[in-house]
């Protein structure tokens, strides 16, 4: 079945899907919708989803919303690929839910918060105890990261590149951009961080601008 991704490529969520068809070596549509190009409002694309955010992947006549679990359709639908057949596994596939989970509610709140503060607000409107909030929670995450990378493991789940670097390896460019120096403490993090750098998905579709979503 053709596929259809929705949603803006300077959004985050956005590019972990866009990475991981690219990693799949999958064909696709792009309609570029949301943030200022609209189109949320169009009746396809409300037709797909109850949730007026992106991404959205139409995968035939079916709509499959939120980031992660757009990640775990393309491995179900692609057992035959390495990033689907770790998730058949289910002691691969335990580990790689757990750490995508994580990046979730741990990792992606604070960084989006922080995210905001310095890049979607004027100087004058930041907040310099929200943004310290924000900086100490994700410096709290990536330890737990570095935990995860200890023994010189290259990937979060393992030995293999996983569907877990690409939930959690995605917000690394932009993280490490507004903030050069939050990875002092996590060398394992920096280390897995430039693996990730040097995929080639990664460059065409994480690597890139965010200058339409500054704030100046």
């Amino acid at each position: 079945m053709s596929l259809t991704l929705w949603g803006r490529p300077s959004s985050v969520n956005v590019q972990k899907v866009l990475w991981a068809l690219a990693e799949f070596g999958l064909p696709y549509d792009h309609k570029i919708v949301a943030g200022k190009y609209g189109g949320l409002d169009d009746p396809a694309f409300q037709a797909l989803t109850p949730v007026p955010r992106v991404p959205v992947l139409e995968d035939g006549g079916i709509g499959v919303w939120e980031s992660h679990a757009i990640l775990r359709h393309l491995a179900r639908i692609h057992p035959e690929h390495p990033l689907g057949a770790a998730m058949a596994d289910p002691a691969q596939a335990a580990a790689i839910d757990a750490w995508l989970e994580y990046g979730s509610t741990s990792l992606q709140p604070p960084f989006i918060g922080m995210f905001w503060q310095l890049v979607r607000m004027r100087p004058d409107q930041r907040d310099a105890a929200t943004l310290d909030g924000h900086r100490s929670a994700v410096m709290a995450a990536l330890a737990v990261l570095e935990r995860g990378l200890s023994d010189g493991r290259p990937y979060l789940a393992g030995d293999s590149f996983s569907l877990a670097d690409i939930g959690l390896g995605s917000l690394l460019y932009r993280l490490f951009d507004i903030a050069p120096d939050i990875g002092d403490a996590t060398a394992g993090v920096c280390a897995w961080r430039d693996r990730l750098a040097a995929r080639e998905a990664y460059q065409r579709h994480v690597a890139v601008s965010y200058d339409e979503l500054r704030v100046t």
